[in-house]
């Protein structure tokens, strides 16, 4: 699964960060909470990433207000949200400490990264059933990446293991062009994004991207080891370079039970 951040919201986005000042440019008034946004900050800078472990102790709530120089009250506010949320155990005298997440990833949809880069625990993630091959592109991929019908991409299918259980199948497509096929089969390790994203002279941007419900086809299912009409979230994406270069197609088929997505929305300028 590779996960990104629409142009609408790149484009969109009225806020501007300095350091760890949290600022607004938005004349009118239309913005989230503070707390909430300090809630936001947490979730994807502290927890999401791994940057404090399960098991282990947040900052203090001196060190937060610091951080996100913001009051105390509303950094008690931020934290009673993700305490609510199941994120993290606030004890009195014992401080604040993140709850594991059994079974689950956790993945925040404003992020171009991959799985692998999200997780708080990579070694309990595995890829299988791995295939590789050349094909002709068809029509709807030939739109998606805006090249000839019948030119070739790299195609890598694969199956994300969680603890050995399959959680996710995911198939990725690099029309000819972008990287030697070569390269990308050398140094794939897992995830095509995080290649992609190695190779600095791409200049990788954003992923548009669509998240959809349905039932899993015989072919979905067979991959991910459930029945055949099992509920599977689809997360299809096109990746692009600044320039706007489509330089890869991925798609996943993913049990929802083992994932946890986050996404920051933000109110209408209306």
């Amino acid at each position: 699964m590779e996960t990104g951040t629409s142009t609408a919201d790149t484009t969109t986005r009225r806020g501007r960060q300095r350091g760890n000042t949290l600022i607004s440019n938005n004349g009118r008034g239309h913005r989230p909470s503070l707390s909430n946004t300090v809630r936001d900050r947490i979730l994807e800078e502290l927890i999401l990433n791994g940057a404090v472990a399960p098991g282990e102790r947040m900052p203090s709530e001196a060190d937060l207000c610091d951080r996100y120089e913001v009051s105390r009250i509303t950094v008690r506010t931020a934290l009673r949200s993700l305490r609510d949320s199941g994120y993290i155990d606030v004890r009195q005298g014992l401080g604040t400490t993140v709850l594991p997440r059994a079974g689950t990833l956790p993945s925040s949809l404003n992020q171009l990264s991959s799985i692998e880069s999200q997780a708080a625990d990579p070694g309990a993630l595995s890829t299988g059933g791995i295939e590789i091959e050349v094909i002709a592109i068809g029509d709807r991929l030939a739109a998606q990446m805006s090249v000839p019908q019948g030119s070739q991409a790299l195609v890598v299918r694969r199956v994300k293991l969680l603890h050995g259980t399959p959680i996710a199948w995911v198939v990725d497509y690099i029309p000819e062009g972008v990287l030697p096929f070569d390269v990308v089969t050398s140094e794939f390790s897992g995830s095509v994004l995080d290649v992609l994203l190695a190779h600095r002279e791409l200049h990788v941007e954003y992923s548009d991207t669509t998240l959809t419900a349905l039932p899993a086809n015989r072919e979905q299912a067979k991959r991910l080891h459930v029945k055949t009409g099992t509920p599977v979230l689809s997360l299809e994406g096109v990746t692009l370079t600044r320039s706007g270069q489509a330089i890869n197609v991925s798609h996943s088929w993913m049990l929802p039970e083992h994932f946890n997505f986050t996404l920051r929305r933000r109110r209408g300028n209306n």
